[in-house]
């Protein structure tokens, strides 16, 4: 009986004229330099911005994406568009809200806490729980390094991913081999085989920090994701309990700019991970929170924008029960990261 009001629910969507709400944007930052380390000599001046800071390339890439959010949220009319900067540099603050990890620590993923790790301890044989993010991933790198990347020291994999694209970086063969093929595999998608059994697995290293995905651990997730999922869904609700569109006082888009880790943590917590089909996501890719109304309800539509390049992709997770009731209701409850 469930199943068939879900998929009259979903049905209903489909046909009813509704009216958008609120939209809440999850983002992960842009192209970067690797936070650590720089594959070539040369590498350093070109990513003059230093370690951790955006490319030429993730500034581009942002602003195009921004336009990309500006066809679908401002040509629409859902936000005035007199509130873009004319020829003339004038502008009014338009109704969109930002929050980045420089200014809220709602946004950091918080990796650090000694407990959290026991199935991560376990898996690798640790010794302790102190910096288990990076034991494990040291333990990973002793294990299972790709025969393809035996020339390439370990610890410059980040690197090497994230300056391969740079046309200015002359990297070595060897080196933008690896960057681009096994890799860029083994950090977003390592496999291991499980001895207590013959079945070949993916392991995200991502998604362990995520605590989510089959490697869920629930106090791991709430540390990562817990204060942003608060908060959207105290902006759905918001957003629904408004006697009035635009809500006075309350922003109509919200941008919320973080890391892959919270962005996976999030589309796990809200059912769409394997929208992703198990590869981190993209830089400046977006899950975007969608909150609408029709004559049957409150419904809260779910998009993905896997990057720049990528267009705007129904998660479908309409499909199921997306009533506002049932897409707060989440898995696992949305408590502070610092709750223990």
């Amino acid at each position: 009986m469930k199943t068939i009001l879900h998929l009259f629910f979903s049905l209903a969507v489909a046909l009813a004229a509704d009216e958008l709400l609120s939209v809440n944007v999850v983002i992960r930052h842009a192209d970067r330099a690797a936070t650590s380390g720089w594959a070539t000599p040369q590498s350093s001046q070109i990513l003059f911005r230093g370690n951790g800071e955006l490319t030429d390339l993730g500034i581009d890439n942002a602003f195009d994406q921004g336009r990309d959010f500006q066809q679908r949220y401002v040509m629409s009319g859902f936000v005035d568009k007199r509130f873009l900067p004319t020829s003339k540099g004038r502008s009014i603050v338009p109704p969109v809200f930002t929050k980045e990890q420089a200014t809220d620590g709602l946004l950091v993923p918080l990796l650090t806490c000694g407990d959290g790790w026991q199935d991560v301890i376990a898996r690798y044989n640790l010794s302790s729980n102190r910096n288990v993010q990076s034991a494990a991933l040291i333990a990973m790198m002793q294990t299972q390094w790709p025969v393809a990347c035996a020339s390439v020291p370990p610890i410059l994999v980040d690197a090497i991913i994230a300056e391969a694209p740079n046309p200015l970086i002359n990297m070595p063969a060897n080196y933008k081999a690896c960057a681009e093929g096994a890799g860029k595999e083994f950090m977003y998608k390592a496999r291991s085989i499980l001895r207590t059994s013959d079945i070949l697995k993916k392991f995200q290293y991502i998604e362990m920090l995520a605590g989510a995905g089959p490697h869920f651990n629930e106090l791991r997730i709430k540390r990562v994701a817990g204060m942003l999922t608060t908060e959207l869904i105290k902006n759905f609700v918001d957003a629904a309990n408004c006697p009035s569109i635009p809500c006075p006082g309350q922003p109509k888009l919200r941008i919320y700019y973080s890391h892959d880790v919270n962005l996976l943590a999030v589309s796990h917590i809200f059912g769409v991970l394997d929208r992703f089909n198990g590869v981190t996501p993209a830089f400046s890719s977006a899950l975007v929170f969608e909150t609408r109304r029709n004559e049957y309800g409150v419904y809260v539509k779910i998009l993905l924008k896997n990057g720049q390049k990528s267009d705007f992709v129904d998660t479908n997770n309409c499909m199921g029960n997306c009533t506002l009731a049932a897409v707060i209701a989440v898995k696992a409850p949305p408590l502070s990261p610092f709750h223990r």
